[in-house]
């Protein structure tokens, strides 16, 4: 066995793996499996909250192969920004698009230089503002808003907002970012989670303060600002720019723009809650006035679990037999039987995702320059309700028939794989390996 190769078992399968230190070699073999251990990264990827963020690794490969020279690039999930980053670092100009109002304020605070001195004296004038006033006002309201945050941390938390609000606009971006990592450390939510849950079995939330509250939010401006630094000199390098495309979401692209190059991370099928999982952040920042406003995001994402019962009612058929095949399976509960429509809603899900991402491909080729190539990482397969759905080949095969070519695909093993949130693991199962598959628009010419 070569010296780069190993062999693991994952639930139950023996696959021999490609080791991979740091970058992903240009001449990997198509259909590859490889393990990557990562080289310590720009501080700025980690910055802000996203639930599964990709790796940089995949978009280099990706840019350093299919777009060498400088070209055009779009991510229409740009979540944390890591594409942007990857194409900012290789002259590419770039656009990008999140229907996630907090991913906008990520990728808007990693895109825009601003000046670090002047940050972290609007950080300490604000936290020395909050602690001189007694009073704090009462601005944000959610539901269980009581139960989430103890009444001095809505203090704290409400002065802060208070004074963010008073800095110069040009300083408020990385002051807010700060600001939301403070609501989601001080929250009752037990550490590590991405859902807002409370478990028994873990550690007692303590008894925090006011004051609590300002060490956390100066501590998460530093963390910030020190990212920030290090990061600027690449930004001010860079001859690409980053342009956040016209609110909207991925289903259908708005705006006359044309891109080289596509490289992005589709959510994962029926796995995160994005808008549940940054609940509170969302309110705190203003960023949805209330619980319907944040509940209307829902309607903008792909696959959303959010249906009205009655549709659920409705077997859906994307026209793919084998992919119709397995929503039915869902429909009827011929692998496992959930309770309380589960089935019924599962289906729709499924159906519902890939008719989005179907739309998705649809409006990324109009996009797209012949001769283009569109890159998408996702979770290699799922299973639902008993039935495993081979995501990442669905999604080429549907491409395909739309006229793109598939060019090559490997599959990364996934190390850290648990999600920590509620699972049923006799109906669902974590994800073994991310599959990225890369497609080429032929050219027309």
């Amino acid at each position: 066995m070569p010296n780069d190769l190993m062999t693991q078992t994952v639930e139950g399968d023996r696959i021999a793996y490609r080791h991979i230190q740091g970058d992903i070699p240009l001449d990997l073999a198509d259909g590859t499996f490889i393990s990557i251990t990562r080289n310590p990264a720009l501080r700025i990827y980690a910055l802000g909250f996203q639930p599964a963020k990709s790796i940089p690794e995949i978009p280099r490969w990706f840019l350093h192969k299919y777009a060498g020279e400088p070209k055009v690039v779009l991510d229409p999930f740009a979540g944390s920004g890591t594409t942007i980053i990857e194409a900012l670092q290789q002259n590419c100009p770039a656009y990008w698009l999140d229907y996630h109002p907090l991913s906008r304020l990520i990728c808007r605070v990693k895109t825009t230089e601003i000046s670090p001195e002047e940050v972290l004296e609007a950080a300490s004038k604000t936290i020395g503002n909050a602690a001189g006033r007694d009073n704090a006002p009462t601005t944000v309201n959610f539901s269980n808003k009581d139960f989430w945050f103890q009444k001095p941390v809505q203090e704290g938390l409400e002065l802060l907002k208070h004074y963010i609000l008073k800095a110069s606009p040009r300083n408020q971006p990385l002051l807010w970012l700060a600001f939301a990592s403070t609501v989601r450390k001080t929250s009752n939510m037990n550490d590590g989670m991405l859902l807002a849950a409370r478990r028994p079995h873990i550690e007692k939330i303590p008894e925090r303060s006011r004051e609590d509250v300002l060490e956390y939010f100066k501590f998460y401006v530093n963390k910030a600002i020190e990212a920030a630094v290090e990061w600027y000199p690449f930004l001010q390098k860079s001859r690409g720019e980053a342009k956040e495309l016209p609110l909207g979401d991925a289903k259908s692209l708005d705006g006359l723009f044309r891109c080289d190059a596509i490289a992005t991370s589709p959510p994962y099928i029926n796995a995160i809650d994005y808008v549940w999982a940054s609940k509170f952040e969302l309110h705190w920042l203003g960023l949805v006035k209330n619980d319907a406003e944040r509940l209307e995001l829902y309607s903008r994402e792909i696959g959303t679990e959010r249906i009205p019962r009655k549709e659920c009612k409705e077997l859906g058929k994307t026209g793919h037999s084998y992919l119709d095949s397995l929503i039915e399976d869902i429909y009827t509960g011929r692998k496992y039987k959930a309770s309380r429509g589960q089935n019924e809603l599962r289906a729709r899900v499924v159906y519902k995702y890939f008719t989005d991402m179907r739309n998705h491909f649809i409006s990324s080729w109009a996009h797209l320059r012949s001769g283009g190539y569109y890159c998408f990482s996702i979770g290699d397969a799922s299973r639902i309700c008993g039935v495993e759905i081979p995501v990442a080949s669905l999604l080429a095969e549907i491409a395909c028939e739309l006229g793109f070519r598939e060019k090559e695909r490997f599959h990364i093993l996934l190390k850290n794989r648990r999600l920590n949130i509620p699972r049923n693991v006799d109906w669902a199962r974590t994800i073994k390996h991310d599959t990225t598959i890369v497609l080429e628009k032929p050219d027309e010419s």
